[in-house]
C-alpha cells in the first residue's frame, strides 16, 4: 500500500506515577529527516528513536516529542508533603481546643479541602523525574513504537485516498489517448485534402506529377504522425498504474514516470496542428499536473 508523508501519531502511558506522551508529526520531505525533542537527560535514547523511525519510514520530515502530561514544568511532578500537612492539622486541632476553652467558636473538619491545600502551597514540594533510571528506557521506546504504528496507520489511510484519486485520473488519461487514436485517421484524411488542394491551387495550369505529389504529402504527414508517442504514453501510464496498485516506496519512481509522460504529451502537442487533438493535449497536461501534486505527498 502507498503511504502519504503527512501524518500524526501519539501514545500515552504511566511510569513511576507520572504520565508520559510520545507524539510524532511527519510532513513532506525528499529524504528521511528526524528531529528528536527529548529532555537532555534522555539523549542516550536518540539513536534508538532515529533507528525505529528510519527502519519504518523511507521519506518524510519527522518531529518526535516526549511530553510529561502531568508535569509542572522542568520535568517535575508534584509530591505533597504529607508529614507537613499532618503537623498542620495537629496545630489546627490544638488551636481549636484552646479557642473552645476561651468560648470562641471555631469548627474544624476532619478533612483538608482544596482551599487548605492552596494555603499550604508553600509547604508542598516538587521533585524532578529521575531519567537516569534505565527502566524508563524500555518504557519510553515502547511508547515510541506505539506512536510509530499510530502514525503509520494515518499515513496509510491518507495514502489510500491519494491512490484512488490518482487512479481516477489515470482512467481519464487512458480515455484521452483512445480519443486521440480514434481521431487520427480523420486528421490524416483532412491533411491530405488540405495539402493537395493547396498544391493544385498554386500550380494553376501546370501539369503535375500526382504520384510524386502524393509521396511528398505522405512524407509530410508522416513527420506529423503521433502514433509512436501515443504507444509510449500508454506504456508509461500503464507502469504508473501498476506502481500505484503495487504500493510501497514509489514516490520518486512515480515522479520520473510523470516526467516521461509529460514529455510525450508535449511532443504530441507540438506535432499536431489539429484543434481537437490540441484541446485534448491541454486536458491531459492538466490531469498530469494534478497527479504530480498528489505524488509530492507520497512516500
Amino acid at each position: 500500500m502507498i503511504q502519504s508523508m503527512t501524518g500524526f501519531g501519539s501514545s500515552e502511558g504511566k511510569f513511576n506515577g507520572a504520565t508520559f506522551k510520545v507524539e510524532i508529526r511527519s510532513v513532506n520531505q525528499r529524504y528521511c529527516d528526524i528531529n528528536v525533542r527529548f529532555p537532555d537527560a534522555l539523549g542516550r535514547l536518540e539513536p534508538a528513536v532515529r533507528n525505529n523511525i528510519s527502519n519504518t519510514f523511507a521519506r518524510g520530515k519527522f518531529e518526535v516529542v516526549l511530553i510529561q502530561a502531568d508535569s509542572t514544568g522542568d520535568e517535575e511532578v508534584p509530591a505533597i508533603n504529607k508529614s507537613t500537612i499532618n503537623r498542620y492539622q495537629a496545630i489546627l486541632k490544638s488551636l481549636s481546643k484552646e479557642f473552645k476553652e476561651l468560648n470562641i467558636d471555631m469548627k474544624l473538619n476532619n478533612t483538608i479541602t482544596i482551599s487548605d491545600l492552596y494555603l499550604l502551597a508553600e509547604k508542598n514540594s516538587f521533585k524532578k523525574m529521575d531519567y537516569s533510571d534505565r527502566k524508563a528506557d524500555d518504557f519510553l521506546i515502547n511508547l515510541l513504537k506505539q506512536s510509530i504504528e499510530d502514525l503509520k496507520k494515518m499515513r496509510l489511510k491518507e495514502g489510500q485516498i491519494i491512490s484512488k484519486d490518482i487512479q481516477k485520473r489515470i482512467i481519464k488519461l487512458e480515455a484521452m489517448i483512445k480519443k486521440i487514436s480514434r481521431h487520427i485517421p480523420q486528421v490524416v484524411t483532412n491533411m491530405k485534402k488540405h495539402y493537395l488542394g493547396k498544391i493544385k491551387e498554386l500550380a494553376g495550369a501546370i501539369t503535375l506529377d500526382m504520384n510524386r505529389i502524393h509521396q511528398e504529402v505522405a512524407m509530410m504527414i508522416e513527420k506529423m504522425d503521433v502514433e509512436e508517442e501515443l504507444v509510449r504514453l500508454g506504456s508509461h501510464i500503464t507502469q504508473l498504474n501498476e506502481k500505484i496498485t503495487k504500493g510501497g516506496v514509489v514516490g520518486r519512481s512515480l515522479d520520473f514516470l510523470l516526467q516521461e509522460i509529460n514529455r510525450e504529451i508535449n511532443t504530441i502537442g507540438s506535432k499536431s496542428s489539429d484543434s481537437k487533438i490540441s484541446q485534448t493535449v491541454i486536458e491531459m497536461k492538466s490531469e498530469v499536473e494534478r497527479i504530480r501534486e498528489q505524488v509530492q505527498n507520497i512516500e
